[in-house]
């Protein structure tokens, strides 16, 4: 390897975490000394510690004649050892090392032996680094895409899929304990909240949290009914309305928010805004009501099956009639059958039904349902939407949802937090693999 000396000024394309990837691949010069002179060997840098304390644990390093064992410690500058108070940490007491970008003369610790790499590791790394750091463009790699990404992603697409569904998981199982760890109950306001598709998410999630499904279930029988509560607890009865079919859920809800002490939520907004009419809130709050009547308002066992013919089937919704010519309260349109159509089901079951499938699975140990859920998305076909649609442009594979959710977690977890050194794509790029 060829080392070209290069001098950084420390600012935000010098983060520790770019230290900590050339201490972690051994990416500098091989012939390091420490500050005061001594040779040193790097046996094992040891492993990263994603925890508190020292940033790699069980090192092997030889510093002149004599071996070591034990801590290593990085930092930008040797004076960050006593900003970050690590000498009055009990726990770096067995650092054996103290590698820095830069060594401000006695300003380190007096006992450790301290490494500078200022210069110590290849100019086109840092250069790499430097410039995906600072693309603005979709992600930060957009110059260096092609087949041998391709490749690597297809050898990374499982654990990233994983990783999605094990981030949804955390919320759902928060979710799991507000609702005392009842399945129906937590399953309904993860479904409600679906129903919202990413705009109208949060209003749906207070809906259902105000409107406990027992209620539900209890009216299950009367599709104006369920109309009542569902949009009196949305706050949509409050207006004054000419209309026949408001007026009427305006006195059935009157009744049955006294009946069953109901107080409507405050502060929901609902979305109406960019959005098309056939997605305004108004027609996916009868469109759940549908969902509810059908199934009784045991939402969880239409997908305990897990036939998912069967659950596209019971997601085949339309609105009440009077939405036939109404996209909003007293407001004529020209006739036509509101159904759920064929892309928000496809949402539907990638974002609602396949998470919550998964997380049944971890919480049951039943590793064959969650495979179920993976071959679900394999299965369905791949959404469409301005992300996806830039990666296909890019010669990424997009033809089932499997491969579009993959695409996703390493779009909005690593590309929009430009974590490079932490995906396999950008440590490809930046370690000349290809």
């Amino acid at each position: 390897m060829t080392l070209k000396p290069i001098k950084y000024k420390i600012s935000v394309k010098m983060e520790e975490v770019f230290l900590h990837y050339l201490w972690r691949f051994r990416l500098f010069n091989p012939e390091l000394r420490t500050t005061s002179g001594e040779e040193v060997v790097v046996i094992h840098p040891g492993t990263h510690n994603t925890n508190s304390g020292p940033d790699f644990i069980n090192a092997r390093i030889r510093i002149g004649g004599t071996t070591w064992a034990g801590n290593v410690e990085i930092h930008k500058q040797s004076s960050d050892w006593f900003r970050h108070r690590h000498h009055l940490d009990p726990s770096y007491d067995n650092v054996i090392l103290h590698v820095v970008y830069r060594y401000d003369p006695e300003t380190g610790p007096m006992n450790i032996l301290t490494v500078e790499l200022d210069g110590q590791f290849p100019a086109a790394i840092g250069d790499k680094y430097t410039a995906m750091m600072q693309n603005c463009k979709w992600i930060p790699c957009s110059h260096s895409l092609g087949e041998p990404l391709q490749q690597e992603f297809s050898l990374w697409n499982s654990s990233l899929v994983i990783e999605r569904l094990e981030r949804k998981c955390v919320d759902i199982r928060l979710l799991w304990e507000a609702c005392d760890r009842n399945w129906e109950e937590c399953f309904y306001r993860f479904l409600s909240s679906g129903f919202g598709f990413r705009l109208n998410s949060l209003p749906f999630e207070l809906l259902a949290g105000s409107l406990p499904l027992k209620y539900l279930m209890r009216n299950s029988s009367s599709r104006t009914l369920l109309e009542a509560l569902l949009y009196g607890q949305a706050g949509m009865l409050e207006e004054k309305y000419r209309d026949q079919y408001p007026l009427q859920l305006k006195r059935e809800f009157r009744y049955l928010s006294e009946k069953y002490r109901l107080s409507t939520p405050a502060g929901i907004q609902w979305r109406f805004m960019r959005l098309r009419p056939s997605n305004f809130p108004t027609l996916r709050i009868s469109q759940f009501a549908s969902l509810i009547q059908s199934t009784g308002g045991r939402l969880y066992q239409f997908i305990e099956s897990h036939d998912m013919t069967r659950i596209t089937e019971t997601l085949n919704l339309s609105a009440s009639s009077y939405w036939d010519e109404h996209f909003m309260f007293d407001r004529y349109s020209p006739k036509k059958i509101k159904l759920l159509g064929e892309g928000s089901k496809l949402l539907l079951v990638i974002n609602v039904i396949v998470p919550f499938l998964f997380f049944v699975g971890l919480e049951n140990r039943m590793n064959s349902l969650c495979d179920k859920s993976l071959q679900l998305l394999e299965s369905l076909k791949g959404e469409i939407n301005p992300d996806v649609t830039r990666w296909r442009v890019a010669g990424f594979e997009t033809g089932d949802a499997f491969k579009t959710q993959a695409l996703l977690q390493l779009k909005r977890a690593y590309c929009d937090r430009k974590r490079c050194l932490e995906c396999r794509l950008g440590l490809k790029i930046l370690s000349k693999i290809y």
